[in-house]
């Protein structure tokens, strides 16, 4: 059995006692109110979900439209109060201890765990036609674990460049900036360097930022590559794309861009919010590698000038034959313990269709991944950098949708930190990583290229 197997056990039997907080799941109270309401030929669906702005507006409006659709069928909303990371352990223990759950919002790095360990139920996706024609193809093909879906994005998020036009014109860097290659980048870094730039680029590069530096920086490197982390069934821990990934990194490192308080500032597990100081106000930093999300952030800062100080241009790949993006993104998914399977997809088809999905994103922000929501004029006008950055959904890629991933990422966190900091260089980090990965998953999981 994998190790991640027994933190997943052991996570469950330190906090199983969550899955029976009645006051913030909805668990065995609500249960029982389900029961008592199905004895009266009433069918009830509880969907679950997490505490976030405008969650509440969204789902009412679709518990609203599915009620007047299905008649005799009541929807119940419950929602779980708690951060990211709790909502996240609680969707794990839930899914395999709750039998009153029938949708539930899971975040999509949860999603391949929950797969394998048969937490989530098949979704017959080809019955719904929006599914084809609105969804992006590697969308579709990042949600597919085993030729079949079982979770539904209704939110997505690429990833690029942010650039500081206002710098960039006092140091000299023409304007739009358009890098074609990782030596263009390199070249416009130590640029921005050599004149003074206190962060000439800010990135995720430390264990204390998780996931963010995983698929921010490391994955957005490597796809930059020809090779990936996970090929043909089997972990890729040593290649020369893992290499040239890190490699980029301990390039930054030995060009001296970060003196060491500059550098715990950047990867403190809080320097987003630094971040969002530094990079439109006080200009201390010129390119920050990003998600869509952080535009928002821009817009409140430069409520009237975003636009012409900060821009956005997409991550090039290493040789210039294209470019790169990492996306995830929020899903809805059925359980498998759940008894009202069918009910509880039609409820989430009505939830993503494109008046639900574009009212939802309008009103936090959030990058649609509809198609069809995504060339709304309302849409791409509310927020420039979010519908530029919606193209990048053509190219970007997901991470490994296998049950080791989680582990593995740590893995990576520790090799991209022991590079930035100058502890290891890229080809001693990359050996390291995989000697760690290949203590993780099987033997004839992995391959060396």
């Amino acid at each position: 059995m994998k190790k991640v197997l027994g933190i997943v056990l052991l996570v469950m039997i330190l906090t199983v006692g969550c899955a029976n907080d009645t006051n913030s799941t909805g668990g065995s109270e609500e249960g029982e109110q389900n029961k008592e309401a199905n004895t009266k030929n009433e069918m009830v669906i509880n969907v679950t979900y997490k505490e976030v702005d405008g969650y509440d507006e969204w789902l009412e409006a679709s518990k609203a439209e599915f009620e007047e659709t299905y008649p005799g069928i009541k929807v119940k909303l419950s929602k779980m109060s708690s951060n990211e990371g709790d909502y996240n352990t609680k969707t794990s223990l839930m899914l395999q201890s709750d039998d009153t759950i029938d949708v539930m919002v899971v975040d999509s790095f949860l999603a391949p765990s929950l797969v394998a360990t048969g937490s989530l139920a098949e979704l017959p996706v080809e019955s719904w036609e929006d599914w084809e024609s609105e969804y992006p193809s590697n969308i579709r093909e990042g949600m597919s674990f085993g030729g079949n879906v079982y979770a539904i994005p209704y939110t997505t998020d690429t990833r690029g460049l942010y650039y500081n036009a206002d710098i960039f014109n006092e140091v000299g860097i023409q304007t739009p900036w358009e890098p074609r290659s990782w030596d263009e980048v390199i070249a416009t870094v130590e640029k921005l360097h050599e004149a003074g730039i206190a962060y000439p680029i800010w990135m995720n590069g430390s264990k204390a930022q998780g996931e963010g530096t995983t698929m921010q920086t490391f994955e957005m490197l490597l796809a930059g590559t020809n090779d990936w982390l996970y090929e043909d069934d089997k972990w890729v821990v040593t290649s020369q794309g893992f290499l040239d990934a890190l490699t980029f990194i301990e390039n930054l490192y030995n060009m001296g861009i970060y003196e060491n308080t500059e550098l715990a500032t950047m990867l403190d597990a809080n320097s987003w919010q630094v971040l969002n100081e530094k990079m439109p106000a006080s200009q201390e930093v010129a390119i920050a590698l990003d998600g869509n999300w952080k535009s928002g952030d821009w817009i409140k800062a430069l409520p009237d000038t975003h636009q012409d100080v900060i821009k956005i241009t997409p991550m090039p790949n290493k040789d210039g034959n294209g470019f790169a993006s990492m996306s995830g993104g929020w899903t809805l998914a059925v359980p498998e313990m759940s008894d009202a399977k069918e009910e509880a997809f039609n409820f989430i088809k009505i939830a993503l269709n494109k008046e639900n999905i574009l009212n939802f994103s309008l009103a936090g922000g959030d990058m649609a991944v509809r198609k069809d929501v995504a060339q709304n004029a309302d849409y791409t006008e509310q927020n420039i950098y979010r519908a530029q950055m919606s193209e990048y959904t053509e190219y970007t890629k997901f991470r490994p949708g296998v049950e080791a991933y989680p582990s593995v990422s740590i893995e990576i966190q520790a090799a991209v930190e022991s590079v930035i900091t100058g502890q290891m260089t890229a080809e001693e980090a990359m050996m390291v990583y995989a000697e760690n990965v290949k203590s993780i998953v099987n033997e004839d999981e992995y391959v060396s290229k």
